[in-house]
Order: C-alpha cells, then sequence, then structure tokens
C-alpha cells in the first residue's frame, strides 16, 4: 500500500451538529474520524443515535455546528453554496433506502444524469462509462427499462449505478437494503464489497442490519451523538 493510499480520503474534526431551538438537539457532538481509500465502512448504533445525521455531514448535504469535514485533505467548511454542491457532485455518489430513481427515465437516462450536471465527459464518453457501469452490476439488459420495470433489487442496483455515475472516490449509503429482502440485500452488500475492494473506493454505510454490517471491515457504532466503539469487523473481504 502506498502513501497515497494511506492518506485519508474523507476526514472529520470535532464535528459536531446542533439544532438550535428552546431546547437545542444535538445531533453528532464531536466526531472525529478518518477514511482511506479501499475502507468499507458499516455505520451503526439505535435509533435516533445520530448515523443518519453523520452521512449527511460527511456528504455535505448539511452544514456542522462546529467542526470539520475534509475531503482529500480539502477543508469543506470555507466553502459556498455552489462550490459544495460541485465538489459533491464530483467525488460523492449516494445510495439510500428508496432508490429514488427518476420514474419518467430508462436505468441508461438515470445514471447519464449527473453526468450531465457534471459535464466533464463528451455525450458519446459519457454512455460508453454508463454502459460499462450497468454491465459490471448486472444491469445491462436492463438499461432501457423504466424503474417500475425493475425488481426491488435491481433498482437499488440502479441507484448504485447512478451513484458510480462521475466516478467518485467516496460512496455514502443510508440504509441501502433496509427495502429489500435477505438476498437482495446481500447482493447489495456484496456490490459495496467489491467496489471497495477492488476500485479502492471509499465505502461508508449506515446500516441496522447486524449481520450485513458486520461484513464489513470496519464498524463505527454512535450512542447518543457520539462515537463509543470504532473497530474491525470480525470478518473480512475474504470471506465474501
Amino acid at each position: 500500500m502506498t502513501g497515497a493510499d494511506m492518506a485519508p480520503v474523507l476526514e472529520t474534526r470535532g464535528l459536531t451538529r446542533i439544532l438550535p431551538g428552546k431546547v437545542p438537539v444535538t445531533l453528532v457532538r464531536d466526531v472525529t474520524l478518518s477514511f482511506e481509500a479501499g475502507a468499507f465502512v458499516a455505520i451503526t448504533g439505535p435509533s435516533g443515535s445520530g448515523k443518519s445525521s453523520l452521512l449527511y455531514l460527511l456528504g455535505l448535504l448539511d452544514r456542522p455546528t462546529a467542526g470539520q469535514v475534509l475531503i482529500g485533505g480539502r477543508d469543506t467548511a470555507a466553502l459556498d453554496a455552489e462550490e459544495r454542491a460541485r465538489l459533491r457532485l464530483a467525488t460523492i455518489g449516494f445510495v439510500f433506502q428508496f432508490h429514488f430513481l427518476l420514474p419518467e427515465f430508462t436505468v441508461r437516462e438515470n445514471v447519464l444524469i449527473p453526468m450531465r450536471r457534471l459535464g466533464a465527459l463528451d455525450e458519446r464518453a459519457m454512455r460508453d462509462r454508463t454502459a460499462a457501469i450497468l454491465e459490471s452490476l448486472g444491469l445491462a439488459d436492463e438499461a432501457d427499462r423504466r424503474p417500475e420495470q425493475l425488481s426491488g433489487g435491481q433498482r437499488q442496483r440502479a441507484a448504485i449505478a447512478r451513484a458510480l455515475a462521475n466516478d467518485p472516490p467516496i460512496l455514502l449509503a443510508d440504509e441501502p437494503t433496509g427495502n429489500l429482502d435477505t438476498r437482495n440485500g446481500a447482493i447489495v452488500f456484496d456490490v459495496f464489497a467489491r467496489l471497495a475492494r477492488d476500485q479502492r473506493r471509499t465505502v461508508i454505510t449506515v446500516t441496522h442490519d447486524v449481520d450485513l454490517g458486520a461484513r464489513t471491515n470496519r464498524r463505527v457504532r454512535l450512542v447518543d451523538a457520539r462515537v463509543v466503539e470504532d473497530s474491525a469487523a470480525a470478518a473480512v473481504f475474504q470471506t465474501l
């Protein structure tokens, strides 16, 4: 492993998010974490512990009350809304419990949308990249179908394809298997494992599923907005 591989892709330093009000609500408190390329991380904890709030802060979907989020060593605190949106589009892919695919578009068109927003490739290159992503996820034959024509597992893999559209080094997933049966949930986790292991992406997923969480190579557990555990999981990639 090179020094570049070991340099953090994503970091937090003293990250805190407090909702103001008569009775302020602390969503995340004093979280300091570092994630390297190829990490496959499960964020776990009871409901209301701050898991999704932390994920939204990591993904620049929310701003911290205090502390820092660094992407590739770059402090994001001083970025304006447009700069944050551009950085998010180029470096972070999101997968949620519900796929949020646009129903009026085909699978191929859904994957092309973030590429066109970023504007880094010409049309032919975008289409070639889309075809390669769909092929890698076993969705080549579904490229011209609309979301309602897909199974639940296929829709979630299509959502992963869209998240990979701009070749982001970071993939964030919020309960990505929560709407799937056991078999399809395991397939989705296998996809994440391969993306981390083979493509060196940093994959961070919030999950309530203890068994699936144990298949990652690192667990971060939150309780009452704080990190109470940060450890390697029992299972490692070669078991997948």
